[in-house]
């Protein structure tokens, strides 16, 4: 590809329908499917509780799913959120919004995701702590070099981790079948709870838990610039693999809750695996782990292949070093981009090296940008018609919004330390913002 002189390479539409869905599913499914199961059984007393949290999770995914349907098929744009805020409310929340994706909330998972597949790996071939931190190292080194040539190059490799990906889940359901009607007096059996933080508190914690396992979805805006008909194809990816990720998680959470009483899963980080061995023995588990291994390493390849994108519109936007606009006249990517969301990530693998602590709560700061963003909706839905327009207007995105309000209250009443550390990690975007508004 030549380019002439004073010409500014653009990032190419290469995204079909099929693209976008593999991005959505294999964004939205990590690693919370397999191991948050068994962390939200501890605040809960059966599975009929827990059975009726995954669902209410799925139905706040899918109305906010709707939310950005509507949002994503209006402005069609390069960056998603990022678009969405600084159309709504200027270019302070936008940039605030951009500094806490790169400070922790898309760059933590890229590192978290990756050393949970190390640790997973190492079921299979025991690893050291230094080999499980090489093999991080490497998993993200190896997907930042994929998206460095090109988008084609990294919507293959997406394809090929959410066929995989989706595939061993459905071969684990399937397989599960013959011995779930032995073991489904499992679903009847009940404990009781720690009450440290009492009926409230124990199910404000257990529904951020679920939530965080529906995680992702919210990112796939990023890539409409990128996609050749997104008022089409962004709306069917964001309902049909919202659709479909809550179909896999509740089945999922069925067959481990059959094959186990509730108080083996709870509390247990690794429940998946634990089903894994009670119905299949040690070959059964090291399957499983190996699933895991694809479904994170998948999950960070779209993390990498969206998140860049933001700090990317925030440079053209004059908000963010201007080298990030670079794209490869090449391969069409925007190379500095993506060096700088996997550079980060790798900052991030080497200072805690735990998953616990890269994993965090940014939860927290997801729900505030999504209330803002429907906020956003509200504002554009007064301009007109949209090509696809959100349903039960104004009462299931109000529902929606009253929810977010409900989750960050909740937060800060539960968890202030969290939550304040939350705000002023936003906080300190604000020197820089002054100073590229300045420039």
């Amino acid at each position: 590809m030549s380019v002439s002189p004073g010409k500014e390479v653009q990032l190419r539409r290469e995204l079909g329908p099929w693209d976008a869905l593999a991005v959505m599913v294999g964004i939205t499914i990590g690693a919370a499917v397999f191991a948050m199961p068994g962390r939200v059984a501890g605040f809960f007393p059966s599975f009929a509780v827990i059975g009726t949290a995954w669902v209410a999770a799925a139905l706040f995914a899918i109305t906010g799913q709707l939310i950005y349907a509507e949002l994503g098929s209006r402005l069609p744009l390069t960056g998603g959120e990022y678009v969405y805020l600084h159309r709504a409310f200027g270019p302070l929340a936008a940039f605030l919004f951009g500094w806490s994706q790169l400070l922790v909330v898309r760059t933590n998972p890229v590192a978290a995701l990756s050393l949970v597949a190390a640790e997973f790996a190492s079921n299979i071939i025991p690893l050291s702590e230094g080999l499980r931190l090489a093999m991080a190292t490497a998993i993200i080194l190896t997907l930042g070099t994929i998206h460095y040539f090109g988008l084609r190059a990294g919507k293959r490799a997406q394809a090929v981790f959410t066929i995989l990906k989706v595939g061993g889940m459905v071969v684990f359901l399937l397989a599960a079948l013959p011995f779930l009607p032995e073991a489904a007096s499992n679903l009847a059996s009940s404990h009781v709870p720690p009450q440290k933080h009492g009926l409230a508190g124990n199910t404000a914690i257990a529904m951020l838990l679920v939530i965080f396992a529906y995680v992702g979805w919210d990112r796939v805006g990023y890539l409409a610039g990128e996609m050749r008909n997104p008022e089409r194809d962004l709306p069917r990816a964001l309902i049909g693999g919202g659709a479909l990720c809550a179909f896999l998680y509740l089945s999922m959470n069925a067959v481990y809750h059959s094959a186990l009483p509730i108080t083996a899963i709870s509390g247990s980080r690794v429940a998946a695996a634990e089903a894994a061995r009670s119905l299949w023995g040690p070959a059964g588990a090291a399957l499983l782990a190996l699933l895991v291994v694809v479904s994170t390493t998948g999950a960070s390849n779209a993390n990498i292949m969206a998140s860049s994108r933001v700090y990317y519109s925030m440079a053209r936007d004059g908000l963010f070093f201007g080298a990030l606009t670079r794209v490869h006249p090449r391969w069409g990517s925007p190379w500095v981009a993506i060096l700088l969301h996997c550079g980060w990530a790798l900052v991030l693998l080497f200072a805690t090296r735990t998953v616990e602590t890269l994993v965090g709560s940014f939860v927290f700061a997801a729900l505030i940008f999504w209330g803002a963003c429907t906020l956003a909706y509200f504002r554009f839905h007064r301009q007109g018609p949209a090509p696809f327009s959100c349903p039960g207007h104004p009462w299931l995105p109000g529902l929606y919004l009253a929810a977010v309000v409900l989750l960050v209250g909740a937060t800060c009443w539960f968890n202030p330390k969290s939550a304040w550390a939350n705000l002023a990690l936003m906080a300190t975007g604000l020197p820089f913002y002054l100073l590229w508004r300045k420039q």
